[in-house]
């Protein structure tokens, strides 16, 4: 990870800048999970649309376009997943589909729909935070210059600062899930079958468990945030994400100490996922 995160960096400071989403934030998570696939480098191109065009039916009331879209990826990467399944199967490597591959489960293999799918979330949990904790963090740095000066002063404050960027700015603002079991809280019963939202960004921003929530300490030390959820569902990526985010972050850090941002960012409509269009930038 750190050194496809130095390639990438060395690439975009050697360019003078430009759009730190399509230059860093969305190739690197992408290529490292397209490494534990054993995805071939010239088709690595393909999985970000595919994984982009999929989650856009995580966000509410998605219309028949987004869905026709979501239903032609899945489509399209479970027909490229069944076609590296079938090499893997006559000649396994190293990677994780080869391993998915020899795995058993009560001494039955995984069925072909089952690999797939778990390389689907794969793909998901393993970068869709990721990219947007990237652009979303820098630009929160960016207006909040007296953090970046004491990030930039001090690189080990990264550990702390990776989970407050998390934390502040957070890249899923909801999830929904359903109730299995009557539950109370603060008094208010929720019966078995209902579905329930819950607003992380919401609770990244709780008075009664963050000091000052609304303020942005990269050196906070007791940061127990809820972006990568909790319990079952906590997220399967979430190792993945804190090692990219400070290989990036660090990178950037010392390759690009001056960087800064060229415009004003647009960001995404959506109201699950929250993230920019792009992140122009000079160095």
């Amino acid at each position: 990870m750190e050194r496809l995160a130095a390639d990438l960096v060395d690439a975009f400071v050697a360019s003078g800048g430009g759009d730190l989403l399509a230059a860093v934030a969305e190739p690197l998570p992408v290529a490292v999970i397209a490494e534990m696939l054993g995805v071939p480098e010239g088709d690595r191109e393909l999985l970000r649309p595919w994984s982009s065009a999929i989650c856009g039916m995580f966000e509410l009331n998605p219309s028949e376009e987004t869905a026709r879209a979501a239903v032609r990826a899945s489509a399209d990467f479970s027909a490229y997943l069944r076609g590296l399944i079938a090499e893997r199967r006559s000649d396994p490597g190293t990677d994780l589909i080869s391993a998915l591959i020899a795995a058993h489960d009560e001494g039955e293999r995984l069925s072909e729909q089952e690999m797939i799918s778990t390389c689907v979330l794969l793909l998901n949990a393993g970068h869709e935070a990721t990219v947007n904790t990237t652009v979303n963090g820098w630009w929160t740095l960016f207006r909040h210059p007296e953090q970046l000066a004491a990030l930039r002063g001090d690189h080990g404050l990264l550990p702390t600062a990776v989970e407050e960027l998390l934390r502040y700015d957070t890249p899923l603002q909801m999830f929904e899930r359903w109730v299995l079991d009557d539950i109370e809280i603060g008094g208010t019963v929720i019966p078995r079958g209902s579905e329930v939202a819950l607003l992380f960004g919401s609770a990244n921003r709780d008075p009664e468990r963050f000091a000052e929530p609304d303020r942005l300490d990269l050196s906070r030390p007791d940061n127990p945030h809820l972006t990568f959820g909790a319990g079952i569902h906590y997220c399967l990526g979430a190792p993945l994400a804190r090692i990219e985010l400070a290989a990036s972050f660090g990178e950037l850090l010392r390759k690009a100490p001056g960087m800064r941002p060229a415009g004003e960012p647009q960001w995404h409509p959506g109201y699950v996922i929250r993230g920019l269009k792009a992140l122009d930038v000079e160095v």
